[in-house]
C-alpha cells in the first residue's frame, strides 16, 4: 500500500484475502511467507549514497527485495501479487524479477486481472508496457497534487494534517483556536528566550493548560511543535 495513514492495514489485508483465492485457485500450499510493504511507495525514489561515494535514486523496498533474494534463492518457490502496479511502479524495478524468473523458472503471478505470470515471455513484455503506463499514472497524479498544494498555499487555505492551534474539523476546520495559539505564541517567545523544551512542558503541566491528544504535555511533544514547518507558514 502506497499510504495507510492511520495504520489499519486494511488495504494490504483485503490484497492478501485475493491472494489466499489464488493461491486455492492454483492448488498452491500454504504460503511459506507474506511480504508485507504497508505504508510504502513503489513510486518515490529516494537519494542513495554508495559506499564508493557515487550517488543514486531509487525506491527504497526492503521487503520487495527480501522477496526477490529469497526467490532467487530458491527460500520461496514462486510468488503471488497482488496487481503488478502492486508489485513495481519503476519500470527498472521490474527488469530484476524478470531476470530471477528467467533463471530460476519458477512463477510470479497476479491475483487480479488477467492473472498475469512472468514466467510467460508474452506476460513479460505486457508487463513492461503496464508498468510504463502506472508510472505515467503515478507522475501525473504527483504532477497534479503538487499544483493543487500550490494553489492552496498560494490562497493561505489550510491543507493536510491540521496541526495544534487550528480548528481540526468541521465546517470552520482550518480556522485559528485562540486559547491554542496563545500557547503556540508562547512555546516560540519562551523558546527564544532560552526556555528548554522540558521546562516549557513542565510549566505548561503545572499550570493545567491542556495538551493535543494526550493527558500532560511533554519535552518531545514541545520540540516537536518547535520544528512543525506549519508554524512559519511553510509545508514541506
Amino acid at each position: 500500500m502506497s499510504s495507510d495513514r492511520f495504520g489499519l492495514e486494511a488495504g494490504v489485508d483485503r490484497q492478501l484475502e485475493d491472494a489466499q483465492d489464488t493461491r486455492s485457485r492454483l492448488r498452491w500450499g500454504p504460503f511459506a511467507k507474506i511480504y508485507r510493504e504497508n505504508d510504502t511507495s513503489a513510486f518515490k525514489k529516494r537519494k542513495v549514497v554508495k559506499p564508493d561515494g557515487s550517488i543514486d535514486w531509487i525506491v527504497l523496498r526492503p521487503e520487495f527485495r527480501q522477496l526477490l533474494a529469497d526467490l532467487a534463492n530458491g527460500v520461496i518457490d514462486g510468488v503471488i501479487f497482488y496487481d503488478l502496479d502492486r508489485l513495481v511502479r519503476q519500470p527498472r524495478d521490474l527488469e530484476d524479477p524478470i531476470d530471477i524468473v528467467e533463471h530460476v523458472k519458477r512463477p510470479v503471478t497476479g491475483a487480479t486481472g488477467g492473472r498475469m505470470n512472468l514466467i510467460n515471455d508474452s506476460d513479460r513484455h505486457m508487463a513492461h508496457i503496464m508498468c510504463v503506463m502506472a508510472l505515467k499514472s503515478s507522475e501525473d497524479t504527483a504532477r497534479r497534487v503538487a499544483r493543487q498544494h500550490l494553489s492552496a498555499a498560494q490562497n493561505g487555505a489550510a491543507q493536510g494534517r491540521i496541526a495544534y492551534g487550528w480548528i481540526r474539523k468541521g465546517k470552520r476546520k482550518g480556522q485559528l483556536v485562540p486559547d491554542e495559539t496563545d500557547v503556540v505564541v508562547r512555546i516560540f517567545q519562551d523558546f527564544m528566550s532560552g526556555a528548554s523544551a522540558y521546562s516549557i512542558a513542565k510549566a505548561f503541566n503545572a499550570e493545567g493548560i491542556k495538551p493535543p491528544a494526550a493527558s500532560l504535555w511533554s519535552s518531545t511533544m514541545v520540540a516537536k511543535m518547535l520544528r512543525n514547518p506549519r508554524y512559519a507558514g511553510m509545508v514541506s
